[in-house]
């Protein structure tokens, strides 16, 4: 039996407490429950879970089977009350996973990252901060290869970093980086990372979370350099006191002017526009905020819609992550931008709800092609579709399922592009619950 590995980084899960200090600034716990996705639609999924302490211990194992096309929820894991650590999924189907964060059992509110297919032997993040206007941020390190994992991570910002951070990771298990411990960043910081490993032969994967007083986001850690024009499904501002950042980190070896471009979704409001900003070798820059606010090009109307990378002077290779808040509440989100080359025809959306004790999705689905594409959309377990035809380049298809699936409704969505190049990615928003009460997460291409 063929057995596909799906890194699931599960991070600070329950009921760990966070040390004084940091405690006051964010959750003083940290649950973690994941939906596990079977992407075949032909057969039953056979999977095996292994929950793995700091220390490379097995804390837990459990198998399961999930059917074709469908999607199963682990809500509370397996693993005993108190565990920190990382999950290995292996099954004989190709599975994909996303992981929701809790702060304080679901008071504070949470966050959401995907799961990963492999690692790599380094990976980008391109927002870290500490006491940044009272903004921290920390991110777990999962070894995903065989032997033990020499770990270095290395900041660039502002103020400037003074020295490395670094750890030796055991296979399967995940070392806690908190930027509010480090001896390297001063508070105020503002910048991104590296985390680099000593070998070919040692590979990682990363999750980030970002936090205050109020509230949680999580983002993936970028296992490649990313591409040249990265591109951003879902943008937000100024509708329904909405704002969204996206920070763009170069990874490349020469500074390069990017320059971002804004196309609203259809039936939502906005204008096109762009913008454009130097970015540094190594470091990042902001965009979003100087576009949509004050005197900028996007206008201050409201905007719904998606962006990309459209121009990149010193064509060098850039990663991104989005954030979104909602001014006046706790509410708040971030996730990755997407690399258009690894757009597929399909995209799978392992968590969908409607008025899931009150929690309802919505999602936005980009054509990332260079030619109009139809997109159409299906619900597990429901006859409920979203579509629309000639969907152009950049632009994109919005549905929210609040109070148009079923009363109670979690399950899981496929979205398919038919004609042109029928490439296109996605990004799921979750809404409702108490605190901080917005999540993101990236749908998996397949």
């Amino acid at each position: 039996m063929k057995l596909t590995r799906s890194l699931v980084l599960v991070v600070l899960l329950l009921g760990l407490a966070v040390p004084l200090g940091v405690a006051a600034q964010g959750p003083a716990t940290y649950t973690v429950g994941f939906q596990l996705a079977n992407l075949d639609t032909s057969g039953e999924a056979a999977v095996a879970i292994t929950y793995y302490n700091q220390d490379g211990s097995v804390n837990a194992t459990f198998n399961d089977t999930i059917a074709a096309g469908a999607s199963t929820t682990y809500f509370p894991i397996h693993a005993a009350s108190g565990f920190n650590g990382s999950v290995v999924v292996s099954s004989d189907r190709e599975v994909a996973a996303i992981a929701n964060i809790l702060g304080d059992g679901g008071t504070f509110g949470g966050a959401s990252y995907d799961s990963f297919s492999q690692g790599a032997t380094s990976a980008k993040i391109p927002l870290v901060l500490r006491d940044y206007y009272d903004i921290y941020t920390w991110f777990n390190v999962q070894n995903t290869g065989s032997t033990d994992a020499a770990v270095t991570v290395t900041y660039v910002g502002t103020p400037a970093a003074t020295c490395t951070d670094s750890a030796d990771v055991k296979p399967g298990a995940a070392a806690t980086f908190r930027q509010s411990e480090s001896t390297c960043l001063a508070d105020g910081f503002i910048g991104a990372a590296t985390v680099t490993t000593g070998g070919t032969d040692q590979t990682i994967a990363v999750a980030v979370v970002q936090y205050d007083a109020d509230s949680l986001l999580a983002y993936n850690g970028f296992t490649t350099d990313g591409s040249t024009a990265p591109v951003m499904p879902l943008i937000s501002h100024g509708y329904y006191s909405s704002r969204t950042g996206i920070q763009i980190q170069n990874t490349g070896s020469s500074a390069t002017d990017v320059t971002v471009s804004y196309a609203p979704s259809t039936g939502f409001p906005g204008q096109a526009c762009s913008e454009t900003k130097t970015v540094a070798a190594g470091a990042s820059a902001n965009f979003g905020d100087d576009a949509f606010f004050g005197t900028g090009s996007c206008g201050t109307a409201g905007f719904v819609g998606s962006a990309k990378v459209t121009a990149n002077s010193a064509s060098q290779n850039l990663v991104a992550i989005v954030n979104t808040l909602t001014s006046g509440t706790p509410n708040a989100a971030a996730y990755s931008a997407f690399d258009a080359s690894t757009a597929t025809a399909n995209v799978n959306m392992p968590l969908i709800m409607d008025r899931n004790y009150g929690i309802f999705t919505g999602f936005s689905v980009a054509n990332v092609g260079t030619s109009a594409t139809d997109i159409a959309c299906t619900f597990s377990g429901s006859s409920v579709t979203a579509s629309q035809t000639s969907v152009q380049p950049g632009a994109s298809l919005t549905h929210v399922q609040g109070n148009v699936i079923a009363d109670g409704y979690v399950g899981a969505a496929n979205c398919t592009a038919t004609g042109g190049d029928a490439l296109i990615v996605g990004v799921v928003s979750q809404l409702g619950g108490s605190g901080d009460a917005l999540l993101y997460y990236e749908g998996f291409n397949y």
